[in-house]
């Protein structure tokens, strides 16, 4: 089973966080973000989050709300969907800046080692989260993380189960992010439970 390493990334962090520490898959999930190892076979990868996206009300029979996607796009962007491709695409070009869905979606990464930025709007920091294939990732709606294009992702592969279709998928970027209104309900939600 694959398994996170997650840490504070010290240039991003209060000096009042100890950068050392490990965060917790726990600390992380009073974040809103549901982490968790889904198999290691493509099959049960494939099935665990298929029954992990209906438990949590995602469509999964309705056609554009589940979307494989590579994120090497020189080699695979002829063989996805194209508007995964075209909003890969719109990823790659802000690269490393602070993207959010307005919409819930959850991400399934069926092969590749990777790593995201997360934000922890408790402490005013900033998460890296390592990984392999076999993870599944419910983002928060209207959390704010980074994704990075470069050699360590690029061989990220997956799948992406959306609330709505993949033409409403509903990313903001960072100027239209702090006074959207999934924002406001997603701050409001964490910064209650702190």
């Amino acid at each position: 089973m694959a398994s996170i390493r997650a840490y504070y990334l010290p240039a991003e962090t209060a000096s009042d966080i100890d950068a050392s520490q490990p965060v917790s898959v726990e600390q992380l999930d009073t974040l809103g973000w549901k982490i968790s190892s889904v198999g290691e076979s493509l099959d049960e990868i494939e099935q665990a989050s298929r029954k992990i996206a209906q438990e949590l009300g995602f469509p999964i029979t309705e056609e554009g709300c589940i979307v494989p996607f590579s994120f090497d796009l020189g080699r695979n962007a002829a063989t996805m969907d194209p508007e995964m491709a075209a909003l890969l695409r719109k990823l790659a070009e802000v690269e490393n800046s602070d993207i959010c869905f307005e919409n819930g979606v959850i991400v399934v990464v069926t092969s590749g080692n990777h790593y995201i930025d997360v934000e922890d709007v408790t402490t005013g920091g900033w998460i890296r989260i390592h990984s392999g294939g076999g993870m599944l990732y419910r983002v928060p709606t209207g959390a704010k993380y980074r994704v990075a294009f470069n050699e360590q992702n690029r061989g990220i592969v997956g799948i992406a189960f959306l609330k709505e279709t993949i033409s409403n998928h509903g990313l903001l970027l960072e100027k239209e992010i702090d006074d959207h209104p999934a924002r406001q309900v997603y701050l409001k939600e964490v910064l209650k439970k702190s």
